[in-house]
This record gives structure tokens, C-alpha cells and sequence, in this order.
């Protein structure tokens, strides 16, 4: 999983309807070395299935939810 953030400028690199981000457009911002990542090192799980859900509710439930930093 990951996020995309990007400034207003892109824009600048989409040629239409049917441009593919992750193509030309990125391949693009790499050349032009103004990419940047982060690599997150803690506690991560996506929650796209009511199986998801469950497995973090019980982790709530639990006291043992590793996003719980309060």
C-alpha cells in the first residue's frame, strides 16, 4: 500500500484522458530526479475487507493496537 502526494504542477505531465500516471508521467518526474519517498516503519495494515475490519476491531479490543499512541 502507499500514497501519492503531489503539487499542483503535475498537471505539467498528464497529456490527457488517457495518460497513465505510472508511465510517461513518472517516468518523467524520475529523470528529472524530483521524486521522493518515504519508507514508514511502523505499524501498517490496510482494511479493504470486513475481514480487515475485524482483525484491527480485535486488536482494538484487545488493547493492543499499534496505532493507539494515547
Amino acid at each position: 500500500g502507499g500514497y501519492c502526494v503531489f503539487n499542483r504542477r503535475i498537471g505539467e505531465y498528464l497529456t490527457g484522458d488517457n495518460c497513465i500516471l505510472e508511465r510517461e508521467p513518472l517516468a518523467s518526474l524520475a529523470r528529472e530526479g524530483q521524486l521522493k519517498a518515504h519508507c514508514h516503519t511502523g505499524f501498517w495494515q490496510c482494511m479493504n475487507t470486513q475481514r480487515e475490519q475485524q482483525q484491527l476491531e480485535a486488536l482494538w479490543d484487545a488493547g493492543n493496537a499499534p496505532w493507539k499512541i494515547w
